[in-house]
């Protein structure tokens, strides 16, 4: 170990030597201490949850009885889960525009995409540089799932602003388990199946889980919402068709159906214009395909001593069908196949044209592979201390491609060398008879892009905990660790050609921690008084050095719990959380320009080209955040199957790092952004474009508009700052019914009293709650369960309250999206039974019973997802049925 690591070491190993040896051992027996748990949200054996902090547990049941076929989806189901920034569905809110291989992230209360940290088994493993895919595990590996809705970097450092998934994998199974799924909804199915073992023995334990999954594509052409003739409030055809619109001299001209030549120019209409869909042919949702495998084992060689090896393997691959390529072409009277109106000889034309009927769209493909393994040991000392240890070694591999690109970008492109070509043979026809050769459209459509990046983390943790004193209470018990993380980023990226090559960086990142927890039991069994039950106090402190960024950062958490009687408990928290500045948001991913389409309410919400500029920071600092809860859990003796949960949660998140590359609708908000030189108009907006261009920037997509109008900044800026609090409330009720069987009613829900947000530092704070592509005020998942014997069914309502569509050009209601889910399962025999037949259960879930459409939601059909229904708030799927089988064997 070198040197300057040596200060942990010494914290870690003086804490151990210097433990009264009285304490260690007056506690119970190795063997008991074998069995206790850590739950999520602390460092502490034993706790049934974090001090003064809500725990939300998804269990094993639970699991089975979701039709989910990817983990991501499944935890989505939890209503303080928003669909907000990384996620298939679309690409359009904050952080979207890093995720060019459609994955999918946990955002705990829609406070980021980022802010939320996800575990397996209470470590962290690898990510894609941007956000952790919960799908990387298979959920047969499963044995729950924990959330901790409350800031939690004292505990586990950064990202855990908003709060920590943690996915704790299955042991200690005897036997195999096999599942098979079906489903589907118009134009669209699903599947999954897998596969588990596992045996225990004397002293020690091995399982393994695999499962393969794939979701179909989902096409906008298939859902009326998502086209023009289904948007009551707006029209959002564009005139970049085929056949295209001429513009001369600013006024319109309509080609005719069959093209038109110098013959029949007289069919050119002044102010005329053909219309269509603006984003013909792009999925809504992609295809993904999951291969998922994961085992857990432990080896127990003395009552003392346990040797722990976990890992797992994770394939996930996409394809993705984006919009036929469109624009606005510039045609010079060279061109062979020029024609302008009647009596009309200008130089050139523009022709707003689509590629529709010349080129196939330029698929997008690829995916992510990851392999992790986790190695371990846990040691009992003396009385009830441990030592633990790991090391972490993760693979992460990602990549996107397109492969048949439009080379239109500058006056030497391919696109811009046919459209002057004088030559038939040569020259592309914009003017509807389609006449460009086969060569010719093959030369336009060669570009790549292929990005490729490969992320590696080794990690290692030094951990013990146990009792440090006996109080009439309890006893105080305490946990130190330090980890280390050593972490590398390589992406690689070819733009162009596909005999250019490869441009290459390499990152690095070093991370020191410390950490330390205290337990107080100040009132418990022994000592409890009227009023005072138990009461408990944490304290937790954690220190975290990055290599690469100037500012460290140190955050402590206080908790604690009261318990005035034996059926009510209350908790409050309070702690700081941090988030650092991921490779890819301080280097960027590349730095270009991107023409894209925005929504301009100025114009009646029209859709217009601008220019958007994507890059990196250097100057990033980390963001922070100040995080409080209270609440309490009742459960009443005279109801012993009633709970009642509620929590109180505020959130202060500063320095909010935003890239806005992919929010289309960013127009809404232009008064916002106003002296921070994010969005420029008109002249200021094509000079800057073209200091740009000299300064060596180049365009990565689209055909650039002539002059350029809009100009967004898009790289990544220390911007936001947001200010939110509401409540989480869970009930639950189980009632007998003697003969007919059981019946439980479960509600649970989040209810957002406040949402503010400033766009800028210094910005005034907003109220976005209740607005489109911000949190909700009201989400909640209602279910009643009844069970017969073999037989158990559930009825799920899913409800999202209406809410203001403020990025339209007059802001509209957005009505609140209900649906109701049946689950219907029938168990023949008894598990693990010798017949075939015994331990099988069959089922079937209808999701979406009364095939809702999404809410219309007036907003143009965009590049990264949307147009017609909110996907942040909605499902485009309609009624999904599915049916499965499960066999215990």
């Amino acid at each position: 170990m070198s040197r300057k690591h040596l200060p942990y070491s010494i914290l870690l190993t003086a804490s151990v030597v210097a433990l009264p040896s009285q304490t260690l051992f007056a506690q119970g027996s190795s063997d008991d201490a074998m069995d206790e748990v850590v739950v999520t949200g602390s460092r502490l054996r034993g706790a049934e949850a974090p001090v003064g902090s809500p725990i939300v547990s998804l269990d094993r049941d639970d699991i089975q009885a979701s039709p989910a076929i990817s983990v991501d989806q499944m935890i989505k189901e939890v209503p303080q889960v928003f669909d907000l920034g990384v996620s298939e569905a679309s690409r359009g809110q904050s952080g979207g525009s890093s995720n060019i291989i459609w994955g999918n992230s946990i955002n705990l209360r829609g406070i980021g995409p980022y802010a939320t940290l996800t575990l397996v088994d209470g470590h962290r493993v690898n990510s894609n540089g941007s956000a952790i895919d919960p799908s990387v595990l298979p959920s047969l590996a499963l044995e729950r799932v924990e959330i901790v809705a409350d800031g939690s970097s004292a505990v586990y450092g950064s990202d855990a602003v908003a709060g920590v998934v943690n996915l704790i994998m299955r042991r200690d199974v005897d036997g195999a388990e096999f599942v098979a799924q079906y489903g589907g909804a118009d134009d669209f199915d699903q599947y999954k199946f897998g596969l588990s073992w596992g045996t225990t023995w004397d002293n020690g334990s091995f399982f393994v889980a695999a499962e393969k999954g794939q979701r179909s594509e989902l096409n906008g052409n298939d859902r009326d919402f998502f086209t023009s003739d289904q948007r009551p409030n707006a029209d959002y055809r564009v005139n970049r068709c085929s056949p295209g619109t001429m513009v001369v001299g600013g006024v319109n001209y309509a080609i005719p159906v069959g093209g038109v030549t110098p013959a029949n120019n007289d069919q050119l209409i002044a102010d005329t214009s053909n219309l269509c869909e603006g984003l013909p042919n792009q999925d809504l949702l992609p295809r993904q395909e999951y291969e998922n495998l994961a085992f857990t084992s432990k080896f127990e060689f003395s009552d003392t001593f346990t040797w722990l090896l976990d890992g797992f393997y994770a394939d996930r691959s996409f394809t993705r069908s984006p919009a036929s390529f469109s624009g606005a072409l510039v045609v010079p009277d060279t061109n062979a196949f020029f024609v302008a109106p009647q009596g009309m000889s200008p130089t050139s034309v523009t022709v707003n044209y689509s590629f529709i009927d010349d080129l196939a769209p330029d698929e997008q493909t690829g995916g992510e592979r990851s392999w992790e393994m986790t190695s371990g040991f846990e040691l009992d000392v003396a009385g009830d201390w441990r030592v633990k240890g790991l090391m972490t070694y993760g693979d992460l591999y990602g990549q996107s491609n397109t492969t048949a690109g439009l080379d239109s970008r500058g006056p030497t492109s391919s696109l811009a060398v046919a459209l002057a070509s004088s030559d038939p043979a040569t020259a592309f026809d914009p003017f509807g008879l389609h006449r460009t050769s086969a060569a010719t459209l093959a030369a336009i459509s060669d570009q790549v892009f292929i990005a490729k990046n490969t992320h590696k983390m080794k990690a290692y943790e030094l951990h013990t905990d146990g009792s440090l004193m006996e109080l009439p209470g309890g006893n105080v018990q305490l946990a130190l660790g330090i980890e280390q993380q050593e972490l590398s980023y390589e992406p690689w990226l070819k733009r162009g050609s596909a005999s250019r090559p490869y441009s290459k960086r390499f990152f690095e990142r070093d991370i020191r921690s410390a950490y330390a927890e205290l337990l107080i039991p100040v009132f418990g069994a022994d000592n409890a008084i009227p009023g005072i039950h138990s009461l408990q106090l944490n304290i937790a402190a954690r220190r975290d050095e990055y290599s690469d960024l100037s500012e460290n950062t140190t955050n402590p958490k206080y908790g604690i719990t009261w318990e005035p009687t034996d059926s009510l408990t209350v908790r409050a928290s309070y702690g700081t959380s941090f988030r650092a500045p991921l490779f890819s948001q301080l280097y960027g991913n590349s730095s270009a320009l991107f023409v894209q389409p925005y929504s301009d309410p100025t114009n009646g919400g029209a859709v217009v080209q601008g220019v958007a500029l994507s890059g990196g920071n250097l100057d990033l600092t980390p963001e922070e955040a100040e995080t409080w809860s209270a609440g309490f859990d009742y459960s009443p003796e005279f109801l012993p199957e009633f709970s009642l949960s509620m929590t109180y949660f505020d959130v202060t998140y500063e320095g909010q790092i935003e890239a806005y590359l992919a929010d289309l609708s960013i127009l809404a908000l232009e008064s916002e952004f106003a002296g921070t030189g994010i969005i420029l108009r008109d002249a200021a907006a094509d000079a800057h474009v073209n200091d740009l261009l000299a300064d060596g920037f180049g365009y990565a997509r689209g055909v650039p508009p002539v002059p350029v109008t809009l100009f967004v900044d898009g790289r990544t800026n220390n911007l936001g700052r947001t200010e939110t609090s509401g409540f989480d409330v869970a009930v639950n009720y189980g009632l007998a019914l003697d003969d007919y069987g059981t019946i439980d009613f479960k509600v649970s829900g989040m209810y957002i009293a406040d949402y503010k947000e400033a766009i800028t530092p210094t910005g005034q704070l907003n109220d976005y709650r209740n607005t489109i592509f911000n949190p909700l005020t009201l989400k909640t998942r209602s279910s009643v369960n009844w069970s017969l014997e073999n037989l158990a069914t559930r009825l799920t309502w899913n409800h999202v309250n209406s809410y203001t569509n403020d990025r339209a050009a007059t802001p509209e209601t957005v009505s609140a999206f209900n649906t109701f889910d049946l689950d219907v399962a029938w168990t023949f025999g008894e598990s693990g039974a010798a017949s075939l037949s015994d331990g099988l259960v069959l089922g079937m879930n209808i999701k979406n019973l009364l095939d809702e459409e999404p809410p219309y939601a007036n907003i143009a059909p965009g590049v990264n997802g949307g147009g017609g229904y909110d996907p942040t708030a909605a499902s485009p799927l309609g009624r999904m049925i599915s049916v499965f089988v499960r066999k215990n064997l």
